[in-house]
C-alpha cells in the first residue's frame, strides 16, 4: 500500500534526519541549549533541516490525498486505520529520543513547576521559579522570573506527571533528588530524561484521546473521509514534533476543544460549552472559539432557548472555576499572569511592528502599547466580520438543512478555522509554530477541504522551517542581523508557505470551475448538435 510505504519513509526522516542527528543524551549536556550547539549551525546544516522537514511535508500531503481519495472507495477501513496509527506510534517513539530544545524549551518548565507543585509545595501560578534557583534542573527553564500562563487543569495535570514519574523512579532506585544536577551528574541526567519522557507520553497519550473523537466527528458528518481525518491529524509533522518532541500542553486543552464540538454537534450543548470552559482553564486562547459556539448554539435553538443554555452553563462554569483556581491561589493570580506575559512579543506582525519601532527611537513601553493595541483592535474588526459572515449564512440556511443531523458542524468548524488563523497572523503577539495545532485539530475535521489539503501544510512547514532558521541565524556570527531583520526573517520565512499555498490552492479552485464549465458547455454543445440533426 503506497500510504503505508509514506508513512515508512516519515518514520525514517524522523530517525534519521531529527533523532539521530540530536540525541537526548547530547542535548542535555547544555542547558538551554538547542539543535544549533548539537549540530553546527551553518547554512548547510540549516538546508538539511529544512530538506527533512519538506520531505515530511510532502509524505504527509501525498498520503492525506491518497487517503481522501480512496474514501469514495468501498474499501476494508480497519487495515488504513490501523496503519494510520502503526505510523504516528512509531513516529511517536522514534521522537522521544530527540532532544526537545530545537522545538522548545518548554517541557523543562513544565517539569519544574510540577515539581514546585508536588516536592516543593508552591503554586506555579502565584510564585516564579527564581524562589527555588538551588533545585535540580533549574537550569534548563526559560521562565524563571515569571509565574505560569497556564490555567489550574494543566497544572494539576502536570503535578500529577510529576508525581509518577518521581514514585516510578523510587520504585525502580533511579530518584536523584539532590544535588549536584544534570549535567553535572549522570544520575541526576537519568532523572530528568524520566521528567522528560513522562510529559511527552502524556501529550501522546491526550494526542491519541484526541483523535477518538476527531474519527467519531467527522463518521457523523461523512463515513467515508473519517479514516482520512485521522490520518490528518496524527501524522501532521507539526503535531508529531509538538507532542511527541515538545510535549506542549495544548493536547490537553485541544482535548477538551475536541470534546466541545463532539458535545455539540450531538445537541448537548451545555456540555459543550463547559467543556470549552475547561479548555480555557488549560490555555485561555481558547476562548477565542467561544463566539463561534454562542452564534452555532443561536441558529440551531433561537435566542431563548440559547439564554437559558448559556445562563446554564455560567451557572456551572463560574463555580467550577473558582474552585480549580482556589489551592492554587485563586482568581488573583490571573492579573499578574496577563500582565508578565503581554510585554512579550515574538515571531509575529505585531513584535515586527515593535522592532521597527524600537529602531525609530521609541520608548518601549510606547511601542509594546501602540502595537499591541493596534493588533487587537485589527483582529477585533476582522474576526467581528467573520462571525458576521458566520450568522449570516447560517439563518440563510434553511429550516431543514439547519435542523438537519448533525447540525452545522462543517459550517461552525470553518468559522472556527478562519477566527484562529487570523488571531496567529494578526491578533497574536507571541507566536509558536505550535500553535498551528490549534487549528489543525479544527482543519483535521475537514479533511478534504482544500485548506487542509493545499494551505495549512505548507503553513506547517513554514512555520517549522522559521523556527530552525531563527536558532541558525541567532547564532551565526556573520552576517550580524539586527533584531528588527531577524524578526522580519523569521516572519517572512514562516509566512511564505502559507501565501504560496493559498495562492496555488485558489488556482486550482479555479482550474477546477473552467474545467466544469467546459465540460458542461461540451454538453450542451453536443446536446444541440443532436438536435439540428
Amino acid at each position: 500500500m503506497i500510504i503505508g510505504s509514506l508513512g515508512a519513509a516519515s518514520v525514517a526522516l524522523y530517525t534519521l534526519g531529527i533523532t539521530a542527528r540530536y540525541p537526548l543524551g547530547d542535548g542535555l549536556q547544555v542547558p538551554r541549549g538547542s539543535w544549533g550547539t548539537i549540530q553546527p549551525p551553518t547554512p548547510g546544516v540549516l538546508a538539511l533541516h529544512v530538506a527533512v522537514y519538506a520531505a515530511l511535508t510532502i509524505c504527509y500531503v501525498a498520503a492525506l490525498r491518497l487517503a481522501v481519495t480512496a474514501s469514495h472507495e468501498q474499501v476494508n477501513r480497519r487495515r488504513p486505520v490501523a496503519i494510520v496509527i502503526g505510523v504516528w506510534l512509531f513516529s511517536s517513539v522514534v521522537l522521544l529520543g530527540a532532544y526537545p530544545g530545537g522545538d522548545s524549551h518548554d517541557v523543562f518548565d513544565y517539569l519544574f513547576r510540577g515539581r514546585m507543585l508536588t516536592e516543593l509545595n508552591a503554586s506555579p501560578l502565584a510564585v516564579s521559579p527564581e524562589a527555588f534557583s538551588r533545585a535540580p534542573f533549574y537550569l534548563y527553564i526559560s521562565w524563571r522570573k515569571q509565574v505560569d500562563t497556564y490555567g489550574p487543569l494543566w497544572e494539576y495535570a502536570s503535578g500529577a506527571v510529576a508525581l509518577i514519574v518521581k514514585v516510578a523512579l523510587q520504585a525502580s532506585g533511579g530518584w536523584q533528588p539532590s544535588l549536584p544536577s544534570c549535567p553535572d551528574a549522570p544520575a541526576s541526567c537519568r532523572t530528568l530524561v524520566a521528567y522528560v519522557t513522562g510529559y511527552r507520553v502524556l501529550a501522546i497519550g491526550l494526542t491519541g484521546l484526541s483523535s477518538l473523537l476527531v474519527y467519531g466527528i467527522v463518521r457523523a458528518i461523512r463515513p467515508g473521509l473519517a479514516h482520512a481525518a485521522v490520518l490528518a491529524w496524527l501524522w501532521s509533522p507539526v503535531l508529531l514534533m509538538a507532542t511527541a518532541l515538545g510535549a506542549h500542553n495544548d493536547s490537553l486543552m485541544l482535548l477538551a476543544v475536541l470534546a466541545a464540538f463532539y458535545l455539540c454537534q450531538r445537541e448537548r450543548w451545555m456540555e459543550g460549552l463547559l467543556s470549552l470552559t475547561l479548555a480555557a482553564h488549560v490555555k485561555l486562547t481558547a476562548l477565542l472559539l467561544l463566539p463561534v459556539f454562542g452564534i452555532w448554539l443561536f441558529t440551531r435553538r433561537g435566542l431563548r432557548r440559547t439564554l437559558i443554555i448559556i445562563a446554564a452553563a455560567i451557572g456551572i462554569g463560574i463555580p467550577l472555576s473558582w474552585l480549580l483556581y482556589l489551592p492554587l491561589g485563586g482568581w488573583q493570580t490571573l492579573s499578574r499572569m496577563l500582565y508578565e506575559r503581554s510585554i512579550f512579543l515574538g515571531n509575529s506582525f505585531a513584535a515586527l511592528a515593535f522592532r521597527l519601532l524600537r529602531e525609530h527611537q521609541w520608548s518601549q513601553h510606547d511601542a509594546i502599547q501602540f502595537t499591541t493595541q493596534s493588533a487587537t483592535a485589527l483582529f477585533a474588526v476582522v474576526a467581528a466580520v467573520l462571525l458576521a459572515q458566520f450568522w449570516y449564512r447560517s439563518r440563510r440556511r434553511s429550516v431543514p438543512a439547519r435542523l438537519s443531523t448533525p447540525p452545522g458542524t462543517i459550517a461552525a468548524c470553518r468559522a472556527a478555522i478562519a477566527i484562529t488563523v487570523v488571531y496567529l497572523l494578526v491578533g497574536s503577539f507571541w507566536f509558536q509554530h505550535w500553535y498551528l495545532v490549534w487549528v489543525l485539530a479544527l482543519a483535521a475535521l475537514i479533511p478534504n477541504d482544500a485548506f487542509t489539503l493545499q494551505v495549512l501544510p505548507w503553513y506547517g512547514f513554514g512555520a517549522l522551517t522559521g523556527n530552525i532558521a531563527l536558532d541558525i541565524a541567532s547564532r551565526l556570527a556573520t552576517p550580524s542581523l539586527s533584531p528588527a531583520a531577524l524578526t522580519a526573517l523569521v516572519f517572512g520565512v514562516t509566512l511564505l508557505p502559507f501565501l504560496l499555498g493559498v495562492l496555488g490552492s485558489q488556482a486550482m479552485q479555479q482550474k477546477r470551475v473552467s474545467v466544469r464549465r467546459l465540460t458542461v458547455a461540451y454538453g450542451v454543445g453536443q446536446v444541440e448538435c443532436e438536435h439540428g440533426k
